[in-house]
């Protein structure tokens, strides 16, 4: 695991290495053990590197036999000890045990089709001089980052946007577009960034730069494929078995290290089967759980009896909020732009621990996304429901934003009241409409509308291109799990696990993303995914011999944060001084008497705005630092 960086000019600059030698510095600790860079008058390219595979062979930047192919590398790939002994098998000599020399002879075998053979999560920059050309990749799910800047003079790439704007601040424009993303959704999904003309590579996507004019090409590698209809000659039991044996396939792959590894133990259905799978290993395997002094979010107890029924060396470390006060802005602000998914602080917890131990973890990430687990996927069905039980002019009542603001705004997210909204939200729209109304987790567009000065775009419109390849007789579940790996795996998940893990220095796998199992899981009739109420049939059915008995009928909370008692307790000062008006005239975009009523309801218990005053709370923040200070 690594951080990666690099510029191309299109003629002589004098400051090229010093320029990368700071994009190095600012991710330190993306890469603590190692550094490395390679510089010509025009190109230059750098890498910090965290060993976990051939700890004292894996240098970056690394060269072919005779030194005209140079990459840089951040990631792992998961096959590449299968694909070191085909490429060996003709005759080829490698001089190291690491997966980047494994990247480095597949391109100079296959070029650009090398990465149809890779299994594993990366972004990585490849220079070949007897092409003039750069070829920049990201892996298929985005789990590593890759954010790039081209003009007509340089074409600037980096694992972390801190690492462009620090050496280039007059990049520090605005985006409107993904400001109103980041207000609605929380996050901002690729290709976009805060920043005007600095942008994510996108998943699945490659880029080729010639050296000599700058001239770009960018192309999409992979992709799920929505034209395939699902399978009616897969059986239950057959297919429970290829799951089976796919899954445990990708979690011994990500077992491979140099160096120490456990795994992350909420207590859900995901981590708990990817525990479990570990244990089958032989191993002895390292447990890590987070314990709430708040009972309400305390699922130590059910992470506890898993790790005792696997015979896991289990660590559980309890969380008081008070605790985690002091280091909200290093959290918050370590992930560049505006970021205002409150799980983070307690993956940052779990992680700053985990690392006193281990330098790998592996996750349950990406389980629900890729059979079918999160409440929102029963959308088709209450949607059935209410068209066959609900009478119109009930359903328009309902429906009204005055019934939904006097009657449903009331409690936190997971209240009766909050579940109600969300339901009562989609029963007007179409199916994707409805899906996307559930991502709105900060501003709802009527609320963008008060919260700007200026007139905003709708985020729903914005979101459109996310969804424009899905084919509209495409299985509505598949719909619903398509829009998710668009949308908000990459731009809140993944993002939201690499950053804060990496601010601890400590590489986090996940066994759920491995490509060839959610290729499969889509060839699949959707009821072996979801049937009658009971998400994730499948995994659960094909896993339940590695459980203990009665494991999922106890209810699953998730990283639950009670911002909104926060911002009436430990965070109230907080909360009034970063929202003041000194503050907010800074930014010339916000209605400050909305947002102080937005304020004073809240603490006055009026109406429980802890959603909408988070997303401003964390992006006042990322304000002052970023372009504040930048004036």
């Amino acid at each position: 695991m690594c951080g990666i960086n690099g510029i191309i000019y299109k003629s002589y600059n004098s400051k090229i290495s010093s320029q990368l030698q700071l994009m190095n510095d600012r991710i330190i600790n993306r890469g603590p053990d190692d550094a490395g860079q390679f510089c010509t008058d025009t190109v230059a390219m750098g890498m910090r590197r965290l060993s976990i595979i051939d700890l004292s062979g894996g240098h970056q930047p690394m060269f072919n036999d005779v030194g005209n192919i140079i990459i840089v590398f951040n990631g792992e790939i998961y096959n590449y000890k299968i694909l070191k002994a085909e490429i060996e098998a003709d005759g080829i000599k490698f001089k190291t045990n690491s997966d980047t020399e494994v990247i480095l002879k597949l391109y100079e075998k296959y070029g650009e089709n090398l990465l149809s053979k890779l299994n594993g999560m990366f972004a990585f920059a490849i220079y070949d001089k007897t092409k003039n050309q750069i070829f920049i990749a990201r892996d298929r799910f985005g789990e590593k980052p890759l954010y790039y800047y081209h003009d007509n003079g340089k074409f600037i790439w980096a694992s972390e946007l801190k690492s462009i704007v620090s050496v280039f601040p007059e990049l520090k424009k605005i985006n409107k577009d993904a400001l109103t993303l980041f207000l609605s959704l929380t996050y901002i999904p690729a290709p976009l960034s805060i920043y005007q003309n600095v942008y994510k590579l996108l998943p699945g996507h490659y880029i080729k730069i010639n050296t000599l004019t700058l001239d770009v090409d960018c192309k999409q590698y992979w992709d799920i494929n929505l034209q395939e209809k699902a399978r009616t000659d897969i059986s239950y039991i057959n297919a429970q078995k290829h799951i089976r044996t796919l899954l445990s396939e990708s979690v011994e792959q990500r077992m491979i290290a140099d160096v120490p590894l456990g795994v992350f133990l909420s207590g859900g259905v995901d981590s708990t089967i990817i525990a479990a799978i570990m244990s089958q290993t032989g191993k002895k395997i390292k447990t890590f759980s987070v314990g709430y002094k708040d009972k309400r979010y305390d699922e130590s107890v059910r992470a506890s009896k898993v790790a005792t029924h696997i015979g896991s060396e289990h660590h559980e470390y309890m969380l008081d909020y008070k605790d985690i006060y002091n280091e909200i802005d290093k959290i918050v602000l370590n992930y560049d732009e505006p970021f205002a998914d409150s799980s983070c602080l307690p993956t940052w917890f779990i992680s700053s621990k985990t690392v006193q131990q281990v330098k790998v973890a592996l996750t349950g990430d990406g389980g629900d996304e890729v059979f079918g687990g999160y409440n929102k996927y029963m959308l088709p069905y209450y949607r059935k429901k209410a068209d066959k039980y609900v009478p119109a002019p009930l359903k328009r009542l309902i429906t009204s934003e005055s019934f939904s603001n006097t009657f449903l705004s009331k409690g936190g997210s997971k209240s009766i009241f909050s579940k109600a909204r969300k339901v009562v939200g989609i029963l007007n729209e179409d199916l994707i409409g409805g899906h996307v109304n559930l991502l709105a987790l900060g501003f709802r567009q009527n609320e963008l509308n008060q919260l700007f000065i200026e007139e905003v775009g709708d985020y729903k419109e914005l979101l459109v291109w996310y969804l424009k390849s899905i084919p509209s007789d495409m299985d509505e579940l598949k719909q619903l799990r398509y829009a998710d790996k668009q949308i908000s795996l990459e731009g809140d998940m993944l993002v939201k696990v690499d950053r804060a893990s990496m601010l601890c220095s400590l590489e986090c796998r996940s066994p759920f993303l491995d490509h060839r199992l959610m290729e499969y899981t889509y060839t699949l009739p959707d009821e072996y995914l979801i049937k009658t109420g009971n998400k994730k049939r499948i995994l659960k059915d094909t896993f339940k011999d590695l459980l203990p008995d009665g494991f999922f009928n106890a209810p699953k909370s998730g990283f639950e944060i009670p911002v909104g008692e926060w911002f009436k307790g430990g965070l109230k000062n907080d909360l009034l001084d970063t929202l003041a008006e000194s503050e907010l005239v800074q930014t010339g975009l916000f209605n400050i008497k909305y947002i102080n009523q937005l304020v004073n309801d809240h603490l006055s218990n009026k109406a429980n705005n802890a959603r909408q005053l988070w997303t401003l709370y964390c992006f006042q923040k990322w304000f002052k630092i970023n372009m504040m200070n930048n004036a």
